[in-house]
């Protein structure tokens, strides 16, 4: 017998004596192959721990980065392996999510600064737009940088109308910003009343149709919106206390949700309001990852608890696996077959790397931000 296999079955007789069998599922997250196709750039220049979460490419094929705890953003040239570092222009203003709008700029909240930022991915000129709502202190009218407020918005997405969509977590709503008029909007939540969590896990993504969809994470809900009604729909997730936080709109219309603590995926059809959640977690699984972990010499959180999630080029699922918190710290990203329910997963070259955000806007590739070792990460697939 192989030293992996009297591992592994070692394992699993303790696993048994303490009964965690108990709560084997037919499901698990099944190892990809020990060459790894992961590949990390970096670390980012600025300081050793940058806050590099979310990506996204502009229209010249370069990759823009999110920096939260610095309060940058950067552009990486994957061609020349450089990255170059924009500070925002109110220090400790915490950017949030991004996107990249209707007009070709990259668009993101500061989450401290209660403001919008307009980033010219030409140049990396930036414009602010402060939200109306909650405003603490402005100093704008003195010559200082310094605007604050409890709007709390988060992340930020293009709707169908034209407009830019955002968590609202001060106001238990989401906000609207056109940006052709500059005009602001706000639409309440039913039944929200804890924002300020999501504040700060917070998602919103463009929906099936002419909607929205954002999680409710302490609701343990998603809901859409349409941006022309202005009508909410809301779904529940089947397992209670689940955390749900990763959304996407896959290309058939239906929308997946990842459940953080409830360590499963769910799909849910918005024709029928049907939700059918794919269980992550099992003995098997939890041994194969950390039996993974020794022969990739890349240690993490064993777990299965899934973050942010989003769709390849070849219509498969892939998420982070690293709940959103500091405790995650995973290694690997994710990936289930929508067809079948396969999952399989890659471990990144860093330990409790915290993959923090996944994009599959190119093709072939899943790009992501890796909190812990400060640099961005590229699974190739296919």
């Amino acid at each position: 017998m192989a030293a992996s296999a009297r591992f592994r079955k070692r394992i699993r007789r303790t696993l048994a004596r303490v009964g965690v069998g108990a709560v084997v599922t037919a499901a698990g997250i099944v190892p990809a192959s020990a060459d790894g196709p992961v590949t990390e750039y970096g670390p980012l220049p600025s300081i050793p721990l940058s806050g590099v979460c979310e990506t996204h490419f502009d229209g010249g094929g370069k990759l823009w980065v999110e920096q939260y705890l610095s309060s940058q953003v950067a552009r990486f040239d994957p061609a020349a392996g450089t990255f170059t570092e924009y500070n925002t222009p109110m220090p400790l203003s915490v950017p949030g999510g991004m996107a990249i709008g209707p007009d070709g700029g990259l668009w993101m909240p500061e989450v401290t600064g209660n403001a919008l930022l307009r980033v010219n991915t030409a140049d990396g000129s930036m414009q602010e737009f402060q939200l109306p709502w909650l405003n603490a202190l402005n100093t704008s009218a003195l010559g200082l940088p310094l605007h604050l407020g409890l709007g709390l918005a988060n992340d930020i997405t293009a709707g169908p109308d034209g407009a830019l969509w955002f968590t609202l977590g001060g106001l238990n709503a989401i906000g609207r910003f056109d940006p052709a008029t500059r005009s602001f909007a706000e639409y309440p939540v039913p039944g929200e009343i804890l924002g300020q969590v999501q504040a700060l896990f917070g998602i919103i993504k463009p929906g099936p149709g002419n909607t929205v969809v954002m999680d409710l994470p302490q609701q343990n809900a998603v809901v859409t919106l349409d941006v022309f009604t202005h009508r909410f729909t809301r779904y529940t997730m089947p397992t209670a206390l689940s955390f749900p936080v990763g959304v996407w709109t896959a290309r058939d219309g239906s929308i997946w949700v990842s459940e953080s603590l409830g360590m499963k995926i769910a799909r849910i059809s918005p024709a029928t309001g049907a939700i059918r959640e794919y269980p992550l977690f099992s003995v098997g699984g939890l041994l194969d990852t950390v039996e993974g972990d020794l022969v990739h010499g890349s240690l993490g959180n064993p777990l299965p608890l899934p973050g942010p999630i989003t769709q390849g080029s070849d219509g498969d699922m892939y998420f982070a696996l690293a709940f959103p918190t500091a405790a995650g710290l995973g290694n690997q990203i994710g990936m289930i077959d929508p067809a079948t329910g396969r999952t399989r997963a890659w471990w990144a070259p860093s330990s409790a790397s915290y993959p923090c955000d996944v994009q599959a806007e190119q093709a072939g590739s899943i790009w992501f931000g890796e909190l812990t070792p400060n640099t961005v990460g590229r699974l190739r697939f296919g």
